[in-house]
């Protein structure tokens, strides 16, 4: 556990050696450092000579909730990817740490964007993991997290039990809005076909003790970020993963981010590159079902270990494709090599 001069107190885990070359993993909304587990273990394996370090968010796994006086009328403003980011940068001084490849899974993405942007002096490369230019209006964290259930039946539960909304309810958990709510969890959120069962069980009782301030405050905030002109001025090495059936940032978003940084990379020069993972479409249904999904590090960990790896070392990722096999279990991996959907962006 680590202090931070904003009064959280960080938890993470970490292996390899002290000094080895240093990696952060960032988690998304509602995570914690398991999210990062199968990958970080693969990329130890893959290069023990790195320094690798997972974090658990403000808010989030074991780290502390900011300020409740300070942060409970208002969550927003406590959870913005900026409030992230100088925890990540505090989080990097008290360990020693000047300068570190920075990983992030979809919020964890918008918090290496802002750290990458802010203080480029600390990133080496920065590597986004299901990540969008923009997520201002985002349908999915818009209208099934924000709207339903957040300020759906959640806040109407806590109201009728005479709670001011979000005041009285920022050190609540969902447990409190709804004790059955593991099972919403479940079927909506704690969710991949192609990931392992056992992995994601626990993610359940985990994510439904997350602090209702964290999913009020991370969600808006996420709502409100819109980095869209910002990351044409990002001046570090990145590559962004995606995976084709990502239900929450679409490929639309990457069209969007594909144009930023490229303009970022012909202004500064740095390798820019967007890496897809899977082959088939999200379907009709707006629901991942038969390949890589949001979670590309969930299933593709040792894929996303072989890009991570390779990108400090080489400025570009792996050519492998990975995808998932039509039959007779979509959780077995095809791994394809120099077959991949790999752009240089800026070229």
């Amino acid at each position: 556990m680590e202090k931070l001069a904003a009064g959280i107190d960080m938890s993470y885990l970490e292996t390899g050696p002290r000094d080895g070359t240093p990696v952060i993993l960032i988690h998304g909304l509602t995570d914690n450092v398991r999210s990062w587990w199968p990958a970080m273990a693969s990329l130890h394996k893959r290069n023990p000579k790195l320094h690798i370090m997972a974090v658990d968010l403000r808010g989030h796994g074991r780290s502390t909730m900011p300020d409740e006086v300070t942060c409970a009328p208002a969550p927003e403003a406590c959870f913005r990817p900026a409030d992230f980011a100088a925890d990540i940068v505090a989080f990097m001084q008290s360990k020693g740490v000047e300068k570190a490849a920075l990983v992030g899974h979809s919020l964890g993405s918008f918090i290496v964007q802002e750290v990458a942007l802010t203080h480029p002096e600390r990133v080496s490369h920065a590597i986004l993991d299901a990540t969008a230019a923009s997520s201002v209006g985002n349908v999915a964290l818009r209208d099934y997290v924000l709207k339903e259930p957040i300020e759906g039946a959640w806040k109407t539960a806590l109201q009728a039990a005479g709670k001011a909304f979000p005041t009285d309810v920022y050190t609540l958990a969902p447990t409190d809005a709804d004790p059955k709510v593991d099972a919403w969890l479940a079927a909506n959120w704690v969710v991949d076909p192609t990931a392992d069962p056992d992995f994601l069980a626990p993610y359940v009782p985990e994510t439904a003790s997350v602090k209702l301030g964290t999913w009020i405050g991370a969600t808006k905030a996420l709502l409100a970020q819109d980095n869209s002109k910002r990351l044409e001025d990002l001046a570090v090495p990145t590559l962004v993963m995606w995976g084709t059936q990502d239900s929450i940032f679409l490929a639309a978003d990457q069209d969007a981010i594909k144009k930023a940084l490229g303009v970022a990379a012909k202004k500064h020069g740095q390798p820019v590159f967007w890496k897809q993972y899977g082959v088939i479409p999200l379907p009709a249904s707006g629901f991942q079902e038969s390949d890589i999904g949001h979670n590309v590090q969930w299933a593709a960990f040792d894929t996303v270990a072989a890009d991570i790896d390779a990108f400090i070392a080489t400025g570009a990722p792996t050519r492998d494709l990975v995808h998932s096999a039509p039959v007779p279990d979509i959780r077995d991996l095809v791994i394809e090599p120099g077959k991949a959907v790999v752009v240089q962006l800026g070229k």
